[in-house]
């Protein structure tokens, strides 16, 4: 960046320009740039601080007098044979919420990169000291150069430690292949190597981007191609940014974050009220329950309709069925109480490792689907069946002009031991206590209300809810098994040591 401004009482104007360093000095006379130009600029890059370096340079404009003519000056004219001022040395103050939160999304094996236009041994820096790269992780630097008239494309792998062994520096690439090291390692590029990858070895850039953990100077149309790249490497891909520089990448990923209120904003469909990434967990965790509840919610209403559909299936081979207030207490107080407050689930305190399916018609929800409906069939023909031997049952009355032949002992043995369980799994305590106390004690409006047949040996009453008790616990562990089942599905082959 330049500007021309004239200083009370001097003759002529003055250009003025800041920015990257090594753009800076190559825009300078020789002979005002220190001879040791490039090694204190490394110096300050490469401490562990993390310095952030600007480079400052000046030169009279001898050819402009007035407004206008400033005016009309192109960049090219101006901005060459300039006089080095020196450097601005900043330190970048890293948020005391960032190594936390990196920390969390590696545990929960979710993959994280920088991506700046900062200088590569910043941006290096300070992966390291939020432990977005891992003090036993090796740094190799990937240098991409285009052909030129003598030469083809290369590419080049340098390790960021000047002091590392011969052994360790032979070829991560050799006859096109890259060999990985015991040693955990990762890479970093800049936005030129990116841009050469990508048009000179499209075939290596996917191995490339796999272990890539630092990018550093990158244009806004290179962010937003690294999104696409990860995306076509079947990742789910969340971006968080604060500049305009970062809203061609923030529309393009599956989740953007705006982390303020400027341009970013507009482009990404979250935007944070605090400006640092405390809040990526949060939306990770969030979006999980949303879609762990859904389809939660969807099991559930498909296995209660199943089971009320059993139900009657099997009453209607005795010429009987439930009562219309038997529905309306599964309809409207069991079912929708159940409904209402799992759409109220909040998401889990930690962000763990397992993950929640992506589709409804997968093995695991199908399954635990067929396993449930399976179970409640054979739990529903023990009771009707054990119902039938018991010495007191009476068989439905079919002369009987009362609707649906009610009330009758196999009526009740489809209410007392098929409804406990929908109780169970949703661990509605009050919905329990409500059962239980039916199945028991029940009241005598109850039994006038509901249309129930009184069950007088009180063991047999036990046997029914040990029934609707094992029922559960086969309900749980097959529901347990679907849960772990389907978070594995959907997590990134071992091939992807970083990702998530």
């Amino acid at each position: 960046m330049s500007v021309i401004a004239t200083v009370p009482g001097a003759a002529l104007p003055e250009l003025y320009m800041k920015g990257a360093p090594e753009m800076v000095g190559s825009l300078c006379r020789p002979d005002t740039v220190p001879p040791d130009f490039t090694a204190m600029l490394r110096q300050y890059k490469k401490t562990q601080d993390g310095y952030r370096v600007l480079g400052f340079a000046h030169k009279p404009l001898q050819t402009v007098r007035t407004f206008e003519e400033a005016q009309s000056i192109t960049r090219d004219l101006a901005e060459r044979d300039l006089i080095f001022s020196g450097f601005l040395v900043m330190k970048n103050v890293l948020k005391p919420e960032t190594a936390p939160v990196i920390y969390s999304l590696r545990n929960a094996e979710i993959r994280t990169v920088m991506v700046t236009g900062d200088n590569m041994l910043t941006a290096v820096n300070v992966a390291r000291s939020c432990q977005l790269v891992e003090p036993a992780e090796k740094v190799f630097f990937v240098n991409a150069s285009p052909p030129t008239y003598s030469s083809s494309a290369t590419l080049k792998f340098i390790p960021s430690e000047p002091t590392m062994s011969e052994e360790n520096r032979e070829g991560l690439y050799q006859q096109g292949r890259l060999f990985l090291e015991r040693q955990p390692y990762c890479f970093a590029m800049n936005g030129k190597s990116f841009a050469v990858l990508s048009d000179f070895f499209p075939e290596l850039k996917p191995k490339i981007l796999i272990h890539a953990a630092v990018f550093a100077r990158m244009s806004p149309e290179q962010k937003t191609q690294l999104v696409r790249d990860f995306q076509d490497l079947n990742y789910c891909v969340g971006m968080c940014g604060d500049g305009a520089n970062d809203c061609g990448a923030l529309k393009a990923a599956d989740v953007g974050i705006s982390l303020s209120d400027a341009e970013a904003s507009v482009a990404s469909p979250f935007t944070s009220r605090v400006g640092n990434i405390e809040c990526v967990p949060i939306v990770i965790r969030e979006g999980r329950c949303s879609l762990e509840t859904s389809f939660e919610m969807f099991k559930y209403m498909a296995l209660y309709s199943l089971t009320q559909f059993i139900s009657v299936l099997i009453l209607y081979t005795v010429d009987t069925n439930l009562g219309d207030l038997q529905f309306l207490l599964f309809d409207l107080v069991i079912t929708t109480t159940v409904a209402v407050l799992m759409g109220r689930t909040g998401p889990a305190s930690v962000l763990g490792v397992r993950r929640p399916l992506g589709t409804l018609i997968s093995i695991p929800v199908l399954g635990s689907l067929i396993a449930q409906t399976s179970m409640i069939l054979l739990g529903q023909l023990l009771a009707f069946f054990l119902i039938q031997s018991q010495t007191w049952f009476v068989p439905v009355n079919i002369t009987s002009t009362v609707p649906q032949h009610l009330p009758n002992d196999e009526n009740n043995g489809r209410l007392l031991c098929l409804w406990i369980p929908c109780c169970f799994l949703a661990a509605l305590l009050v919905l329990l206590a409500m059962m239980l106390w039916i199945t028991l004690f029940p009241l005598k409006f109850m039994v006038s209300l509901l249309d129930l047949q009184v069950i007088s040996d009180f063991s047999f009453k036990f046997v029914l809810i040990g029934i609707a008790a094992v029922n559960f616990i086969a309900a749980f562990i097959v529901w347990s098994w679907g849960g772990s089942a389907g978070g594995n599905e959907g997590r990134e082959d071992k091939g992807r040591e970083r990702g998530g």
